[in-house]
């Protein structure tokens, strides 16, 4: 990158090339490093680092096309004279930077991320570069790849091994369909959206599934049959919501079921053949229009096979575009074509079974709910398709074979044009037979006395793509450009353009001239260099016509009182709304302004734009929405009223379609007072909005509000989908935040669907709120300090005069036997049938029971109770000073003689002792341990429970004499094959953490079925451990949140039992449940559930289908060394094996004979004689009868958690 002639990375003076990488970086490729900064402050010197995708320091953002800032702050690159990069807040001449050897800008050629294949990643997009043995990777790699496959990792460091696959264009690894050809892949072990999804096809060379005919769905069928129910897979169908369109997104035809065809291509024919009069040729077929013979579907039929023909069918938009602009069709005609349904319902085929190829189907069409509409007219300006009852009388088109010899009462097609030129209408078109640049081709034709072609209408185009559309040539110039001024677009002969047909993301922020598509975009115009050379259309006047002259000018009519006249057009406008609060969104200002009998506003000049700005000004609104979008994937910008796209006025930057999320366009000010710029951005932004109406137009009354899809509760609470939200409209830190909703009986709101997301998003998008990320609705992380307005979410209403629980004293007296009277924590109680609390307060206190203060010696431990009350830090100084430390119960012995203990703080989430020693041995609480709480107190019932450790207790301090093991930090073994992945389908890859292996399953379950499907697979439900271990299983899960609320996780409770537990019984030392979880008012055996939102636990019925994380060891890799087998024998075998002789001596034979003999026999001693590995038996086994290492096959999902055997006892040990 250049600016000025100085480098921005230069190396013993030499320009290193650079590149945007993914995480909104650049990545230095020579050195592996990425480009970063010390500070976000101005002069921080641009320089080499680690890359690494979580440093806000390596994330770069383009202002435009050649200035580079750092991501969500004003300070750009400037290049100084002594070839260093700093940050400045102003951009200057040093702040331009261009791909050297170019004119063209470091944004031009920004990253396009590369989604995974296979793998373990889900499709994740590879992060380059990323690091593995000891090497940087800036691209894929075939490096220790089976099959020499490239690969990439989608993370920077390997830490947790997730790697995929790279696309490429090979279909070696596809499912092929021997009948047809075509090849499938099912990414069942991928969790993408739709557009990541489309994405990944399309970076394979490919498509997303689209269904052509019953063969291909029973094979698409035949395919998916051995995937779970559960299991969705996004296909290619998409709805176009401005039309109320389905069609398949590789542009196939919408025709079997929600119909499609193969694609069938055409070859384009120069020759069209000969047709008797009144016949027109095209393509070599003659065709016939039938206005004002009205007939049945099945008579218009037998109409056109009595000439020796058929309905029309319309293989491609060239036959589509030939009919309505040569056979004189008009708007107003309803008219009959060849297909239909009436053989099998829902299958439209064409009457000459001809392959359907191509569809264009009306807004709301085909009616699928109606089994009786089974045959298909065209219709309208556009002459797209609508299903009708075959018994309906209308016109309709024929369509035969053309002859190769002429008879001499043919139409005159080309009357007044020179020989090779084309009449339509008018005029005379040519399509010239070389290459040339814009400016080239505009000169040839006037040298023709034509000029390149003008077209003014959706007729004139289709004319044209009837010209051109199945030529192969790429593009063909039309007199379109803006290389005057970039706002507009002109035709070379000074006509104003009042039409236009733009491509996907056309016209955009971009010079240059205009261009004609064709094949799969035929029709279609795009922005090209002028410079490009490409055939080219000319257009003249047909001899013996003359030019329509101009209609007289008249005056334009009023403007309803509150309407403002446009200047340059017959038309009003009003800013709405009045009332600042009242914003919409694109399709609810769009609807509002149609249905007062107008449309949202469109800009065909810089007058305009001046006009409405001037007006705007009277408003306390900055962004006003207006009718430019582009709701079709396959096409470019249009206007809501159908008036051409002209003009333009982006912002620097804009169109960016960020995230590929943003089809509608708002007209904002650069700054208050400032000029009126475009950005596009989510339709579902709040906005305020300007109609226009045509002058002379009466508005029609405005109409009724939209009902909310929330109610709001009498404390100002938004009950929405059976939750309810509040803004806190009170800018404040997140815990204080957090701390006020707690207040109102919720929590910080925690978001599980994108429906959800959109709801809150509109919340704050449309108030006049501070809220520094409101204009797309994603997330971004910050820092918790900073003050923000807040959602606060609970799951309903608090009882009526509900107010925080207030601490009460407890009641004088003593207990009955058996109660213990403990201080304030146990309180004298009886729970009667209707569970009444029953207070005992005339009973005398019992004695005190006397307690030693001396250490006591149990096994390898000391313990000493100390009875005073103390914090929790006081008692830990307290037990310091005495050489000892807070007691850690390790064993049944220490926990049956401690009357009362302390555990230390949580360390990240997770309980550990202070001396260092983690949990392996508990005995919790109902609900326990409680993650608000950060220190532990065991009751008079022998039971832990958590408290807050500035509450006052008493104490017991420990010494001991047993070392502490040693914690490790490296974590060898390799993850298994799993034993179940006999289908390529189902080939789920486990992934590594720690000493542990995982995977996700996302067949949904019943519970004990999941922990049985574990076993089959090898592993179990999983335990977590740590923070760490929720950490990792979370970051895999978001990748899961789209499709499901959560996974079976190996947590549950058993009936009539207080503690929670984990399958695989690993001691419960962390919890992660959510707010208000574990629900103290369900009964039963519960099971846990983990959210895919935000990681955090629910307690959960059995009897509910969830997908499910399975939880393994890693392997080792064992050497056997046997002494019965000589090592000399074993070289003397691969060397046998190694020689290339053609047959090995009989001697050979018989002494590897005899090897093989040994080594059998070895591995059948080692197979009858090893010894299992006992199973742990500290808790209970919920799932088997006894403590039977179960094999896959043996497991019994009848065998339940309530009929499980109670907690094994333990071997006694004598003291």
């Amino acid at each position: 990158l250049l600016a000025t002639g100085f480098c921005l990375v230069k190396l013993n003076n030499f320009c290193l090339s650079m590149r945007w990488t993914s995480g909104d970086r650049l990545l230095v490729q020579y050195k592996k490093k990425c480009l970063g900064v010390q500070g976000k402050t101005v002069g921080s010197e641009v320089n080499f680092y680690d890359c690494d995708e979580t440093s806000e320091l390596q994330k770069w953002e383009c202002k435009n096309e050649t200035v580079i800032a750092l991501k969500g702050q004003e300070l750009y690159i400037n290049l100084t004279a002594d070839n260093s990069a700093v940050l400045s807040n102003k951009v200057g001449p040093n702040s331009h930077l261009t791909i050297s050897g170019t004119s063209s800008g470091a944004c031009t050629r920004t990253y396009t991320e590369l989604y995974t294949i296979e793998g373990n990643a889900a499709g994740r997009p590879c992060m380059f570069p990323f690091f593995y043995k000891s090497n940087w990777y800036s691209e894929c790699t075939a490096f220790d790849s089976a099959g020499n496959r490239k690969w990439c990792a989608v993370e920077t460091k390997y830490d947790h091994e997730l790697w995929g696959y790279c696309p490429t264009n090979s279909k070696e690894t596809w499912n092929k369909d021997p009948t047809t050809g075509a090849s499938y892949q099912l990414n069942t072990q991928s969790a993408l959206t739709w557009d990541q999804a489309d994405a990944s096809c399309k970076q394979q060379g490919a498509s997303l599934l689209s269904i052509s005919n019953p063969h291909e769905q029973a094979y698409v069928s035949g395919k998916v049959t051995n995937l779970h129910s559960t299991l969705n897979l996004w296909v290619g169908l998409i709805f176009q919501d401005l039309d109320y369109v389905w069609k398949w997104s590789n542009g196939n035809p919408y025709a079997y079921l929600n119909w499609d065809s193969g694609k069938f291509s055409f070859k384009f024919q120069d020759f069209t053949g000969f047709c008797t009069a009144p016949w027109i040729p095209y393509n070599s077929d003659c065709f016939y229009l039938y206005r004002n013979e009205t007939k049945k579907w099945s008579d218009a039929q037998k109409a056109c096979r009595k000439e020796g023909g058929d309905l029309v069918s319309i293989r491609n938009v060239e036959d589509q575009s030939f009919i309505i602009s040569q056979l004189g069709y008009a708007s107003t005609d309803e008219l009959w074509i060849g297909l239909n349904d009436r053989k099998r319902e829902r299958l439209f085929v064409w009457s000459d079974h001809s392959p359907v190829s191509y569809t264009s189907w009306d807004s709301r069409e085909p009616t699928v709910t109606s089994e009786q509409q089974d045959c298909v007219l065209i219709r309208g300006e556009n002459g797209n398709w609508a299903d009708r009852v075959c018994e309906e009388k209308h016109g309709f088109i024929c369509m035969k074979t053309s002859d190769s010899e002429p008879s001499g009462d043919e139409v005159e097609l080309n009357a007044g044009c020179k020989t090779g030129w084309k009449r339509h209408g008018s005029y005379c078109y040519f399509v010239g037979t070389e290459t040339k640049t814009f400016h080239e081709a505009n000169d040839d034709c006037k040298s023709s006395k034509s000029y390149l072609a003008d077209i003014s209408t959706g007729v004139d185009n289709a004319f044209l793509i009837n010209l051109v559309g199945l030529r192969p040539e790429k593009h063909f110039w039309i007199g379109l450009s803006n290389l005057k001024n970039r706002e507009y677009f002109m035709w070379t002969n000074n006509a104003y353009a009042r039409y236009t047909h733009w491509n996907t993301n056309m016209p955009g922020h971009v010079q240059g001239c205009v261009a004609m598509a064709t094949g799969h975009f035929a029709g279609l115009w795009d922005v090209l260099p002028c410079t490009n050379k490409e055939k080219y259309i000319c257009k003249h006047l047909a001899e013996g016509e003359a030019l329509t002259p101009a209609p007289p000018t008249t005056a334009t009519p009023n403007c309803t009182d509150g309407w403002i006249k446009m200047p340059s057009r017959h038309v009003c406008y009003k800013i709405f709304p009045e009332d600042s609060e009242e914003r919409k969104t694109w399709y609810e200002a769009r609807d509002y302004c149609r249905a007062i009998g107008g449309d949202l506003v469109s800009i065909h000049s810089s007058a305009d734009l001046l006009h409405t700005q001037s007006y705007s000004y009277y408003h306390w609104i900055n962004q006003y929405w207006i009718g430019l979008s582009a709701p079709d994937p396959d096409t470019g910008y249009v206007w809501s009223d159908g008036s051409p796209v002209n003009f333009q006025k982006w912002k620097d930057g804009e169109p960016n379609n960020k995230n590929d999320a943003e089809f509608c366009v708002e007209m904002e000010h650069e700054h208050w007072g400032g000029t009126f710029f475009w950005s596009d951005v989510h339709c579902e932004k709040y906005n305020g909005w300007i109609c226009q109406i045509h002058a002379g137009d009466t508005p029609k009354p405005a109409p009724d509000p939209v009902t909310p899809a929330y109610n709001t509760t009498s404390d100002g609470w938004l009950e929405w989908n059976g939750a309810q939200y509040y803004i806190n409209k009170n800018e404040m830190a997140m815990e204080d935040a957090r701390t006020f909703c707690r207040q109102r009986h919720g929590d910080l709101v925690f978001i599980n669907s994108e429906a959800e997301r959109i709801f809150l998003w509109k919340q704050v998008s449309n108030g006049i709120f501070k809220i520094f990320f409101k204009v797309m609705g994603f997330w971004h992380d910050s820092n918790c300090g900073l003050e923000y307005i807040s959602f606060c979410k609970r799951s309903s209403s608090p009882p009526t005069n509900t107010t925080a629980a207030v601490p009460t004293v407890s009641p004088k007296g003593g207990c009955p036997p058996p109660w213990k009277k403990f201080n304030s924590k146990v309180r004298c109680l009886f729970m009667s049938f209707n569970f009444s609390i029953i207070y005992y307060t005339s009973r005398p206190d019992p004695p005190e029971p006397t307690i030693s203060t001396n250490y006591i010696k149990i096994l390898n431990d000391s313990i000493k109770v100390v009875p005073q009350q103390m914090k929790w830090d006081k008692a830990a100084e307290y037990c310091k000073n005495d050489d000892a430390l807070l007691a850690s119960l390790r064993n049944e012995w220490t926990q049956a003689y401690v009357e009362l203990l302390a555990l230390n703080l949580k360390i990240n989430g997770s309980f550990r002792y202070v001396d260092g020693w983690h949990l392996i041995f508990s005995r919790w609480g109902t609900n326990e341990p409680r993650k608000d709480r950060s220190c532990v107190y065991m009751d008079v019932d022998g039971k832990w429970k958590t408290a807050h450790c500035n509450e006052t207790l008493m104490s017991v301090c420990m010494k001991s004499t047993d070392v502490l093991p040693t914690e490790s930090t490296i974590f060898p073994g390799v993850c298994p094959q799993d034993p179940e992945a006999t289908l390529e389908s189902n080939n789920y890859i486990w992934v590594p953490f720690r000493g542990y292996c995982y995977i996700f399953i996302t067949e949904q379950k019943y519970w004990q079925e999941a922990s049985t499907s574990c076993v089959a697979h090898g592993g179990m439900l999983p335990s977590i451990e740590d923070s760490s271990e929720q950490k990792f299983l979370e970051i895999n899960l978001r990748t899961f949140q789209d499709s499901y609320t959560s996974f079976w996780i190996g947590l549950f409770k058993k009936q009539y039992k207080e503690e929670w537990l984990w399958l695989d019984r690993t001691v419960m030392g962390y919890t992660n449940w959510a707010e208000g979880q574990p629900d103290n008012m369900s009964f039963g055996s519960r099971t846990g559930e983990i959210s895919t939102s935000d990681g955090t636990w629910k307690d959960m019925e059995m009897w509910v289908r969830r997908p499910y994380i399975c939880k393994t060891q890693k392997g080792k890799v064992i050497f056997i060394y046997c002494s019965v087998f000589p090592f000399f024998l074993f070289i003397m075998l691969i060397r046998i094996i190694l020689l290339p002789t053609p047959s090995p001596p009989a001697p050979v034979v018989l002494v590897i004979t005899g090897i093989a003999v040994v080594a059998v026999t070895a591995v059948f001693i080692f197979k009858k004689f090893r010894h299992q590995l006992p199973a742990p038996n500290t808790f209970d086994n919920p799932l088997f009868f006894n403590s039977r290492v179960s094999q896959p096959e043996q497991a019994d999902t009848s065998i339940l958690v309530e009929n499980a055997v109670e907690e094994n006892t333990g071997n006694l040990i004598s003291m």
